[in-house]
């Protein structure tokens, strides 16, 4: 058997595998709390890239402890309504999360694009003496060892540490090596995102910062941010190709079904993208631990992937600072699995259904629920506990 590793032979307390939101804010956090960390990112630079915008109350609270908050807050656009509407009859409800005041220091989402926090939490490791961000490095392999965790990458080079945090995406190296059933289903539309610089608050009637709009075929998403305004629509599988849903007529098309007076130079950026909801078999093999979307993906429809997974590698790294006795780290691993299946999975997956369901009986019922919540503050708070994310730590 081998023989445990000296702490001394090591290259890093932690090796964390993928440079985006989750990975960075996990190494930031162990890298103030004493620990040796190594992040490696497989791109030559660490793009910034603006997917998620929503930053909900505990991600918030969490992100106090590495000292970014405060910047997140002063760059970023305060959500305290958002809205429930439907395509054809407008507003239906607008929640306002001044019920949670008492629940949270941040009663509110914030809207503001991921590249920031991303940006922030690199500038604070590249500045931390026990941090080492590097580029370029892409893993190949991860190996359990007595007493550490060995990785290489394709370049050669072999790294020690005592613990490795894969945080390296939905088609993560690491997951795939150790084995691990992904398992879940992909969705049948695709989702196309518009973004525009247009003042859609303007130009359309009583929007909130964050507008969920109901329809059994065109169901959409109204998201603000500093930058401007995101337009989701889901494009199914009758839409044709990728290359053919990005042609011009398709996004003219959907963009005026929300202004129909705006044409294509009114865009500033178009994506397309598959959406899952997959969960790994286990978070933890030893020493090697899953967070973010290597463990877990899911519908974007209540911003809610970003920030569990910033809450996998926050609460892991809590784990890891007190000691990283075996139990807590199993019970970290548990209780993060279980909040990916039964919290955030069902949750996105319910506001899927919300949003494009076809049955006038069961849609007229679901707009009479939303109503509801207006008048019912008790029952609005406990709504808004579970839409912003407090729920799932209790």
């Amino acid at each position: 058997m081998m023989q445990d590793t000296n702490p001394a032979e090591l290259d890093a307390d932690v090796i964390v595998v993928g440079g985006g939101p989750v990975g960075t804010t996990t190494a930031l956090k162990l890298a103030r709390g004493g620990m040796r960390v190594i992040v490696l990112e497989a791109r030559e630079a660490n793009l910034l890239e603006g997917r998620a915008t929503t930053f909900h109350p505990p991600t918030l609270e969490m992100l106090e402890s590495i000292g970014l908050t405060e910047e997140l807050v002063r760059r970023g656009l305060r959500a305290s309504y958002y809205q429930f509407r439907d395509a054809k009859l407008g507003k239906i409800v607008e929640l306002d999360f001044g019920v949670l005041h008492e629940d949270t220091r941040y009663p509110y989402r914030l809207q503001l694009e991921q590249s920031h926090l991303t940006q922030l939490a690199v500038e604070a490791l590249e500045a931390h003496p026990l941090a080492d961000f590097r580029t370029g490095s892409r893993v190949e392999s991860v190996t359990q060892l007595s007493g550490s965790v060995e990785v290489h990458d394709d370049g050669g080079e072999i790294l020690r540490s005592r613990y490795v945090v894969a945080a390296d995406g939905m088609r993560s190296v690491v997951r795939t090596g150790l084995g691990l059933d992904f398992s879940g289903h992909t969705y049948p539309e695709r989702y196309l995102v518009l973004a525009t610089n247009l003042p859609l608050h303007e130009i359309l009637d009583d929007l909130a910062a964050v507008n969920y709009v109901a329809d059994p075929e065109s169901w959409h998403v109204l998201l603000r941010n500093p930058a401007g305004w995101r337009i989701l629509f889901p494009a199914p599988p009758s839409a044709g190709t990728d290359e053919e849903v990005l042609a011009d007529d398709y996004v003219r098309r959907e963009l005026r079904r929300v202004l129909p007076e705006a044409d294509l130079p009114d865009l500033e950026r178009v994506t397309l993208y598959e959406v899952h909801r997959k969960v790994a078999e286990r978070f933890r093999v030893g020493d090697i631990f899953l967070a973010g979307d290597a463990a877990h993906v899911n519908n974007p429809l209540g911003g809610m992937g970003m920030n569990s997974g910033i809450h996998d590698g926050m609460l892991l790294a809590d784990v890891l600072l007190a000691g990283a006795d075996s139990g807590a780290l199993d019970r970290w691993a548990d209780s993060r699995r279980a909040v990916a299946l039964e919290f955030v999975g069902e949750e996105t997956e319910g506001n899927w259904e919300a949003l494009r369901e076809d049955d006038e009986e069961r849609r007229a019922q679901k707009r009479e629920e939303w109503r509801a919540l207006e008048a019912d503050q008790t029952a609005q708070r406990e709504f808004l506990l579970r839409s912003s994310m407090l729920a799932s730590l209790k």
